[in-house]
């Protein structure tokens, strides 16, 4: 090979090296926390929850959340996740859930066990406002489709106050509100 023919395998060969030591130094952490204690207030139809969630490696966290309207009712959750950087703004995510779901419906006193599988993405869109969406599936005695989306603004690195539009979930069109404190 001659070296007029080189020049541009050095040249991209260079490029590389740089775009992927270039990312690899924006893509070392995570943008957001994941160990946290979280009080969740249900909107349509009203309740209370909570959530915790707690990082046990770098890219994994454990996490469990409980909601009820006080109504002989309850959605309980429980499982591992992981998460990791895209860039400097942005990570994705995903978990896998055991879940208790009970209703006015429901007659089983431990409700319907199912579980859960979702993906979602993070994204910074201004220094204190974090938004993101989240897909996926629940199987209880059947296939639910899960599609959220939400924005939370960051007071600062000790609280955080959240809104997430469940469009489809197994109460679809539901919202809810939520108070973050990060550990």
């Amino acid at each position: 090979m001659t070296t007029r023919h080189r020049q541009p395998l050095n040249h991209l060969n260079r490029a590389l090296l740089v775009a992927a030591l270039g990312f690899s130094s924006l893509a070392s952490a995570n943008n957001f926390p994941y160990s946290y204690f979280e009080a969740r207030v249900p909107i349509s139809p009203g309740g209370l929850g909570a959530a915790a969630s707690m990082q046990f490696h770098p890219n994994a966290h454990a996490i469990v959340e409980f909601e009820s309207n006080f109504d002989d009712d309850w959605r309980l959750k429980g499982g591992v996740g992981f998460h990791a950087p895209i860039n400097q703004f942005t990570d994705v995510h995903g978990q896998a859930k055991i879940l208790s779901y009970k209703n006015e419906e429901e007659s089983r006193s431990m409700g319907r066990l199912g579980s859960e599988l979702n993906i979602g993405v993070s994204a910074w869109v201004l220094p204190q406002l974090e938004t993101g969406a989240v897909v996926g599936v629940m199987h209880l005695d059947d296939d639910h489709t899960k599609f959220n989306v939400y924005a939370r603004f960051h007071a600062g690195s000790a609280f955080s106050l959240g809104a997430e539009w469940r469009i489809k979930d197994i109460e679809d069109q539901s919202m809810m509100i939520s108070a973050r404190y990060p550990f």
